[in-house]
């Protein structure tokens, strides 16, 4: 019994001193770490942090930023309302990346601004990208994401069309008359815009050099954001003029563009017994037959034969208008040469 005792004592006593021994063991190795951190610990400290500088330049080396320009497209406008204000055609979508990453990015970009639902008033409306591309693994930058947007009540209205007129004529013409035809046209737009517009200006008609009265299809100067059901007006410009008819007799006519091939047969000259135009009192002593051509155009005819009522071409001054010309029509016959 006694022997038992001593023996149970001995291997506690040596449990003890086995653990005293492993405790002593783990002592010495913290020891070690914290001798390993903890010597020299400036210099492994700024190793360490050279490390880190240099794991960042060489990823930094490998980013990459490009930019994409973008149509925005408004889309879903509700009825009875229309834009107001002027939006930004353009956005710029910035994606960030690296040049050793397996995304394929895109060739091109396309943003919308969706106003299902939208109020009258101003508001922001955010700028979307269409949703045929995955963007889930794209760093992107969308500039502005953001747009302000003013909606308007559509409406309607009926105003007068006015021409805008530049330039003088060389004779110092005073306009007698302006005549727009239609002379009304019916605009839509913003409420807001519309109530101010009582009138719709066509885009300048220039008058320089003219002298006579003179006429043009022009189109209408429509402000933004504002259509018209009519794009283009016939405009008549009247001079308060004072004319004077001139006659010239006895002209003779050209033959001209006639195939080398053929003649023709003329026992006289061609005349012109009449020809009268109407000119500015200012300009009549400044013209004279010499200021005339009149001529047969015979380019069409390749073959000898008898040809009828082939048409007096007359070139005139500018400021002269032709009244009459007597004959108009004659008729000729070519033969081969």
């Amino acid at each position: 019994m006694i022997r038992n005792k001593i023996q149970s004592e001995r291997e506690k006593i040596k449990e003890k001193i086995k653990n005293k021994r492993t405790e002593l063991k783990s002592i010495k190795s913290y020891r070690k770490i914290y001798n390993l951190i903890t010597k020299r610990f400036q210099i492994k400290l700024l190793c360490l942090l050279m490390a880190f500088i240099l794991f960042l330049y060489v990823r930094y080396q490998q980013e990459f930023s490009k930019d994409y320009i973008a149509k925005l497209d408004i889309i879903n406008i509700p009825s009875k309302l229309l834009i107001a204000n002027n939006i930004q055609e353009n956005i710029t979508i910035t994606v960030r990346g690296f040049r050793d990453s397996k995304h394929e990015y895109p060739m091109e970009f396309s943003t919308y601004i969706d106003l299902t639902n939208a109020q009258l008033g101003s508001n922001m409306y955010r700028v979307n990208l269409s949703e045929d591309i995955d963007y889930k693994n794209l760093n992107i930058i969308i500039t502005p994401n953001r747009i302000p947007i003013v909606l308007d009540e559509l409406v309607y209205k009926t105003v007068p069309i006015q021409a805008t007129t530049i330039g003088t004529t060389s004779l110092g013409l005073d306009i007698e008359n302006i005549i727009i035809n239609p002379s009304n046209a019916i605009i839509s737009g913003p409420k807001n815009l519309i109530s101010s517009i009582n009138k719709i200006n066509t885009v300048p008609l220039d008058l320089t050099d003219k002298y006579l009265d003179y006429s043009a299809r022009i189109r209408l100067n429509l402000p933004k954001n504002i259509k018209s059901d009519i794009s283009l007006v016939d405009v008549n410009v009247l001079f308060n003029k004072d004319t004077e008819k001139i006659e010239f007799n006895d002209i003779v006519i050209n033959i001209n563009n006639l195939d080398s091939r053929l003649n023709v047969k003329l026992e006289n000259p061609l005349i012109v017994q009449k020809l009268v135009l109407e000119v500015n009192k200012n300009l009549v002593t400044n013209i004279s037959e010499s200021d005339l051509s009149l001529y047969l155009n015979l380019k069409n005819i390749t073959n000898a034969g008898i040809y009828s009522n082939i048409s007096v071409e007359v070139n005139i001054p500018t400021y002269a208008k032709l009244l009459n010309i007597e004959p108009s029509f004659f008729d000729i016959e070519t033969e081969s040469r």
